[in-house]
């Protein structure tokens, strides 16, 4: 099995494997509870597993109510937005150390920690290589 991250005979990826999660806050949580367990207690637990795995880097992104407005008021309320409250991202430099991630001992912890702040059965997950188009506000190639 071949474990290196982006597409053969390829140029432009950036040779990484960026894994992108579509997650559903809980039920009733409001949009600060929400932020809040996510960035100070989920977070805080992932990040030094993600470390220990090699990962280049991990963020969240948040699309909840004042995004959701913000973006229709710009578009005229005719934006097709996700029904999802964020995105986790990770980007490893290669699938092992994505799998050295997700089988780590300690994952169980996380995953008995999302049913404090968000839907598990709702969650979707994209893995892939990322293709730069711009970055640090150059075109890239």
């Amino acid at each position: 099995m071949v474990f290196e991250a982006g597409y053969p005979n390829t140029t432009g990826f950036r040779k990484v494997v960026k894994v992108t999660v579509m997650i559903k806050k809980k039920e009733g949580m409001t949009d600060e509870d929400f932020i809040n367990h996510y960035n100070n207690v989920h977070a805080q637990m992932a990040a030094p597993l993600v470390q220990r795995a090699g990962a280049i880097s991990y963020s969240l992104t948040y699309h909840l109510q004042r995004d959701r407005k913000m973006v229709q008021d710009i578009m005229h309320n005719k934006a097709k937005l996700m029904d999802y409250d964020a995105i986790c991202t990770f980007v490893f430099p290669d699938y092992l150390a994505l799998a050295k991630f997700m089988y780590d001992k300690k994952s169980a912890e996380l995953t008995s920690d999302h049913e404090n702040f968000m839907d598990d059965s709702q969650m979707k997950m994209m893995v892939g290589d990322e293709y730069m188009v711009i970055e640090d506000g150059k075109k890239v190639g």
